[in-house]
């Protein structure tokens, strides 16, 4: 029977059940309830899900609502749904990866770090969500689960690979995902569909000891439906972990408000493939920002060529993330994963070196622009979500290129350079392209000053700076 009262909670954020538990108005068990029927159901046919535990939901719902009953909640995510990508372990849930190499694999005998922490802090973990395979390509396929939809635009692609974890939170079932990104894989799915999606400073969100060869790139974070959310995320889940070294650092902050400096930066090099809307609205952000006493400064970066370089050490990693696979376990990966992996065998290494040297040359030039701004704002990708399918739209100047050599960098050169230098980046709703399609504010911050990323964003989240008239 539905739970009707229950369900009217469903699209509510984290900070609202939180206090809709402290005051009674609701139970996490009823909430359970709920999201576990409209996941079911799934009328919609996201197809966000690869795996939804019943049982270990009621149990960890009916748990916290003890804790409520008892006005012991343990934390501001006590009783909070929270999926976790199926990238990362769960104890006693199967990790697949979004593949078909990983059938007949055993459950996880221990909690990732993140995932750890999540449940210390109370949060009912109820499902894996769908990836794509391995997290290789910035599209919302897998052979494991299929397509996964985009519920703020049907019949356009969630973005990858966190696309699960992103149509989930957009269509409402539930606040909080965790997802990773190691080139945009939770800001491309974020920018998408309309959501927050927080890329943390490399090693803000515990890794586990065992590494993968997208390691230094690869960073875990919330995709949520509010700012105010993601913080709530990163209170529990942004926390030093002993599996983790690089999570050992000190995050005590004087992140006391102040005038900023903000690079603007819509230009990323020749045929970005940015729609003249998303353009636009960057542009205009310069006077209203001014007008909140904010210093401004234009900024120019060729990341479109940076894109192949990225690319050339992208495919040696998914060579060197194969290598010891036999034939027939090798021909069980997707057709293109398996192109891939052949052309990143046949790298030399005269073409890897330059590669790698340019971008540390990116690198530093971005550490000296981070020398002089505080922020950088920028697209989070050129313009909405594509068909399904499609890595960028037919009228992209790239297009060809990108879909023979599934390049989906090339498609969004605005993510991945700050995956090279491990700073934190978020994705905001709060653009549109030409066709009305969401696409994200992309807002960059310096090393370890996560903060000043949350505290900008709320800043436009909660005044609407972005719809105001530039004459006002």
């Amino acid at each position: 029977m539905s739970n009707a009262p229950a369900h009217a909670w469903l699209a509510k954020s984290a900070v609202e059940l939180h206090e809709a538990y402290r005051g009674r108005a609701l139970s996490p068990l009823d909430l359970a309830e709920a999201l576990l029927e409209a996941v079911a159901t799934d009328a919609y046919g996201l197809n966000a899900f690869c795996i939804v535990d019943r049982d270990a939901t009621l149990r960890g719902a009916e748990a916290s609502a003890r804790r409520w009953r008892s006005g012991t909640p343990i934390g501001p995510l006590d009783g909070i749904p929270v999926s976790v990508k199926d990238m990362t372990d769960v104890a006693g849930w199967v990790s697949r990866r979004g593949s078909m190499l990983t059938e007949g694999a055993g459950p996880a005998a221990a909690d990732a770090p993140s995932v750890a922490l999540l449940r210390q802090g109370g949060a009912v973990l109820f499902g894996k969500t769908a990836t794509a395979e391995f997290g290789w390509l910035a599209d919302s396929y897998s052979a494991h689960t299929g397509i996964t939809q985009n519920p703020r635009a049907p019949g356009r692609s969630a973005g990858g690979s966190s696309m699960g974890a992103a149509a989930h939170v957009a269509q409402g079932w539930g606040p909080i995902a965790l997802g990773s990104d190691a080139g945009g894989s939770i800001r491309i799915p974020a920018s998408y569909c309309g959501l927050v999606g927080l890329k943390p400073t490399y090693g803000a969100v515990p890794s586990g000891p065992t590494l993968s060869a997208f390691s230094e790139f690869a960073h875990l974070g919330p995709l949520t439906r509010t700012v105010a959310d993601c913080r709530l995320a990163m209170q529990v889940m942004g926390r030093p972990h002993v599996h983790d070294p690089h999570s050992l650092y000190n995050r005590d902050q004087d992140l006391a408000p102040r005038q900023l400096t903000i690079g603007l930066m819509a230009d990323a090099g020749a045929d970005t493939g940015l729609d003249p809307a998303v353009a636009a609205a960057i542009e205009a952000l310069d006077a209203r920002l001014a007008r909140k006493g904010h210093t401004i400064r234009r900024i120019r970066m060729d990341w479109v060529a940076l894109a192949e370089d990225f690319w050339t050490v992208w495919q040696t990693r998914l060579y060197e993330s194969f290598v010891d696979l036999a034939p027939a376990q090798m021909a069980r990966l997707d057709p293109r994963l398996q192109q891939l992996c052949a052309w990143g065998a046949a790298i030399d290494g005269r073409s890897l070196g330059r590669a790698r040297a340019r971008l540390r040359g990116a690198i530093a030039e971005l550490t000296l622009l981070f020398a002089d701004i505080d922020l950088l704002l920028s697209p989070a990708s050129p313009a909405g979500a594509p068909e399904v399918g499609a890595l960028c739209a037919d009228t992209h100047p790239l297009c060809d290129r990108i879909r023979q050599t599934y390049n989906w960098q090339l498609a969004n050169p605005y993510s991945f350079p700050f995956n090279l230098t491990q700073q934190p980046a978020l994705s905001l709703p709060a653009l549109q392209d030409g066709a009305g399609l969401p696409v994200g504010l992309q807002i960059v911050g310096r090393k370890y000053r996560d903060g000043d990323v949350l505290d900008f964003a709320q800043m436009l989240e909660s005044t609407r700076l972005l719809e105001e008239s530039d004459h006002a």
